[in-house]
């Protein structure tokens, strides 16, 4: 006979291994949430830019800054991976994807899609 401890259990979520379906979804929210936590910010920089001829250069010395232009790549990986990902929500939803193979194929898409976007953009501002 096997006795239950009343034990809270420790998981530690640092050891666990989930499946890419799972680590899109974790994404998927995390881009949500720094999307909209993003919003009264570049509400500030667009009416900044929206202005006068100050305000717009105040604006740029602003988005030139280094920790602002990772913020910035930070918020096109959410806004990339988010929209990839409400595609492939959006097709579960119409019964596509549904089979293990497929969604885990395209949850690897959604995420190689959310890093590939800001990776191309700043390659292409480099060159």
């Amino acid at each position: 006979m096997q006795s239950h401890s009343s034990r809270p259990v420790f998981l530690n979520l640092l050891q666990i291994k989930f499946p890419p379906t799972a680590l899109a979804s974790i994404m998927h929210r995390l881009a949500g949430v720094l999307l909209v936590f993003s919003l009264p910010p570049l509400i500030y920089l667009f009416s900044l830019f929206s202005e006068d001829q100050q305000s717009f250069s105040q604006a740029i010395e602003i988005i030139q800054k280094p920790y602002v232009s990772i913020y910035l790549y930070a918020l096109l990986w959410a806004l990339s991976h988010h929209f990839a990902a409400g595609i492939r929500y959006f097709l579960v939803d119409l019964d596509y994807l549904i089979n293990k193979r497929s969604a885990r194929i395209s949850a690897y898409v959604v995420m190689i899609f959310g890093i590939l976007v800001p990776v191309l953009v700043f390659v292409s501002r480099v060159l």
